[in-house]
């Protein structure tokens, strides 16, 4: 069910989920808020991902679109799903647009975290972000900046636990094969290499771990294929070399000493997944913070 509010506010929007709720057509049992701060033109896909990404994650939805043009000052529409989650839209024009926390804040379900998803441009300044007083739990990708390199160290500096980056989570699966390999050679790490383009803040953001990890520096060949994402990290160690390629979208090959090359599943994860994985950490992510305070430490030497 879907109710449309023209030139509304906060309160109407209130009394129609609790006339809702009243009438058992609302839904309850969420476990979180997510705001989705989009601008008009990639609302419809921010929606279907955070939707597809709730139904792990039962939530009230606020799709913060900003920046329109028209007579209403706030426009919104109501959607409730059988799923426990609800979907309330928000569109936000002129004056009201300026002032979007407070008509937000009341919408955010009491005592439930908060969760802020930028699917677009990440603020330049997170300090003096939008939106920054309903809460410290962010979810930005420094990969939609212009220069994502430049962002991954910007967002170290400003860095506040809360805050995660979806280009660390695109790495997941990586950081945990190369673990595991690590397991397997026990032998020390002696040099490494993070291969992918020049201005990708994934390849940016392990080859920080590595050196985080190894204790040792971690250079950035330049690929020699235009594929757009991480293409391998090369570990030299006392007994050989340990490497993980990637040969596909989907698969990579890993190369341990002394052993046949394996074939592994490595796909590429869609904004479902990556959104799916932060939202169960609710008090965000204790290594990416670590990484960050790295990175920080890093720049200012």
């Amino acid at each position: 069910m879907t109710i449309r509010l023209e030139n509304t506010d906060a309160r109407q929007i209130n009394e129609t989920l609790f006339r809702l709720r009243k009438e058992g057509q609302a839904s309850s049992g969420q476990v979180l808020t997510l705001v989705v701060n989009t601008p008009a033109e990639g609302a419809l896909d921010a929606t279907a991902e955070a939707r597809q990404a709730a139904s792990l994650h039962p939530s009230r939805m606020l799709i913060a679109i900003r920046g329109l043009a028209n007579e209403a000052g706030l426009n919104a529409e109501v959607a409730s799903f059988s799923s426990a989650t609800e979907i309330i839209t928000l569109e936000f024009s002129g004056e009201v647009d300026e002032h979007a926390e407070s008509v937000l804040l009341p919408l955010l379900l009491p005592e439930l975290p908060v969760v802020i998803w930028w699917p677009s441009k990440a603020p330049k300044s997170l300090p003096n972000r939008d939106l920054r007083g309903l809460t410290n739990r962010l979810i930005v990708d420094s990969s939609t900046a212009d220069d994502p390199v430049a962002a991954v160290r910007r967002m170290a500096k400003e860095h506040s636990p809360g805050t995660t980056d979806l280009a660390w989570t695109r790495l997941t699966r990586w950081r945990a094969m190369l673990v595991a390999a690590l397991d397997q050679v026990t032998s020390p790490v002696t040099a490494a290499a993070v291969i992918g383009p020049p201005d990708s803040s994934p390849s940016e953001l392990l080859a920080a771990w590595l050196e985080l990890r190894l204790q040792i520096q971690v250079s950035r060949p330049e690929p020699v294929s235009d594929y757009p994402g991480l293409h391998a990290v090369l570990l030299d160690t006392e007994r050989g070399q340990v490497a993980l390629r990637r040969v596909s979208p989907t698969d990579a090959v890993l190369t341990l000493p002394g052993q046949p090359d394996r074939p592994v599943a490595l796909a590429r994860r869609s904004m479902q997944e990556l959104l799916t994985e932060e939202l169960a950490r609710l008090n965000g992510d204790a290594a990416f913070d670590e990484l960050m305070g790295h990175i920080a430490r890093r720049d200012h030497a």
